[in-house]
Formats: C-alpha cells, sequence, structure tokens
C-alpha cells in the first residue's frame, strides 16, 4: 500500500536571539498510509505540533523532506505547495481554530470558498457534513454558543471539507470528558475504515491507548524513541 503522507530525515531548527539555536525535530523517519488510524505519543515541548506542521506542509523542515502523496513539498513554489496541503491535509489544530464570528455552517465551508464552489454547494456540502455529525440543527449559531464536544465535531467537519485523504489532530482530546472521547475515537477510526490516512498528536492515554489505534510512535526531544 502506496505510503499518503512521509517524513524522511525531518529536522527543524529555529535560531534563538544571541546566535543560539533551537533543534524542535532531530531527523524523523514517519509514514502513514491510508486506512490506518495513528498516534504520535510524547510530553508536552516534545515535538508533536512541529511534526504535525511539517508533515501537513505548513511549515518546511530545515532538512529532510516530507512526501504529500509522493510529492516533495519542499520543492514546490508556495502556492503549489498551499494547494496541494488544502487537497490532501485536513487539520484539526489543538484550539480548533473556529471563527467566533461566523456561524458553524461558515466555519464548515470556509475551506471550499480558494477552490471556488459555488455559494449553493458550498451549503449543500456543508450541510450534509453537519448532518453526519448531528450539528445540521446548529449550523446557524456560532461556536461560541458550542459544548467542547460540539465545537470538536464542528472542527473535523471543517476539516473533510475538501474529502482529504489525510487528516492530521493535534491533542483532539485535550477538552473532551471520557464519553466524548470515546465518541471521536469511534469517528476517527470509522474514517480510517473509508479509507483515509489518520494522524493525531497526543499525550493522553484514552486515545493512544484504544484498541482502535493501530501504531503508536513515541517522540521525545523531537526524536522518535520507538
Amino acid at each position: 500500500m502506496a505510503d499518503t503522507l512521509r517524513a524522511v530525515g525531518a529536522v527543524k531548527r529555529y535560531d534563538l536571539p544571541g546566535g543560539a539555536v533551537m533543534t524542535a525535530l532531530g531527523g524523523v523517519d514517519l509514514a502513514v498510509t491510508p486506512g490506518t488510524f495513528e498516534a504520535v505519543v510524547g510530553p508536552s515541548g516534545s515535538g508533536k505540533t512541529t511534526l504535525l506542521s511539517i508533515l501537513g506542509a505548513l511549515v518546511l523542515p530545515t532538512e529532510g523532506e516530507v512526501l504529500l502523496g509522493g510529492r516533495p513539498v519542499s520543492r514546490l513554489r508556495d502556492h503549489h505547495r498551499a494547494r496541494l496541503r488544502r487537497e490532501t491535509v485536513g487539520f484539526v489544530m489543538q484550539d480548533l481554530g473556529l471563527v467566533d464570528r461566523m456561524s458553524v455552517l461558515e466555519n464548515v465551508t470556509l475551506p471550499m470558498i480558494p477552490d471556488g464552489v459555488a455559494a449553493a454547494e458550498r451549503r449543500r456540502r456543508g450541510l450534509s457534513l453537519l448532518d453526519s455529525f448531528g450539528m445540521e440543527s446548529r449550523a446557524r449559531e456560532t461556536p461560541a454558543r458550542l459544548s467542547g464536544g460540539e465545537r470538536q465535531r464542528v472542527a473535523l467537519a471543517r476539516a473533510l471539507a475538501l474529502d482529504p485523504p489525510v487528516l492530521l489532530l493535534d491533542e483532539p482530546t485535550a477538552h473532551l470528558d471520557a464519553e466524548r472521547t470515546v465518541e471521536l475515537v469511534g469517528r476517527l477510526a470509522s474514517l480510517a475504515r473509508a479509507g483515509k490516512a489518520v494522524l493525531c498528536a497526543t499525550h493522553d492515554p484514552r486515545l493512544f491507548e484504544a484498541e482502535a489505534v493501530g501504531r503508536v510512535h513515541r517522540l521525545a526531544d523531537g526524536r522518535m524513541t520507538g
């Protein structure tokens, strides 16, 4: 089975004041294939968020390479990389990134606008996604009026707006109780069974010890330890 997402020797360094250099990632190799549900586990500060940002082509590695659908992202022009990212990766970041001044429906359909999807079609797709998460009745609400679990479902619906083959989630259970965590794990497992590559960064054992999670990658001080 071909890899949908691969990091090869990914290194990320940041220049600090005074000439110091911080190494956030120290040469990570990771491959995620379609139909898999995997987790990257590590404590806060281990490099999980940096790794997800590099895997999703939000940040370029200092050394090494990331391949999305077999294409090396660092060799692409900015606009080509942005398009590949939109088409290939759905993100659910830790703060969810929902826009409170927009409605739930507008949040979900936002990724469709750069692709030129007509307003009527955006609405149809958005309502269909919300319905699949039991959120269609809240389409006109703003995210500020939703519970943590509801906000998480909206963020996941938005990540699926362009039906990407890859889903990257950063600490997705951070604001969820036990019941909602079980619900989220079930949804992610279902998406993996449907053929998506699902990768979560987490330090929550409720997620990475779940039976549905196939492989667990362990990260410490920017390096894979298992």
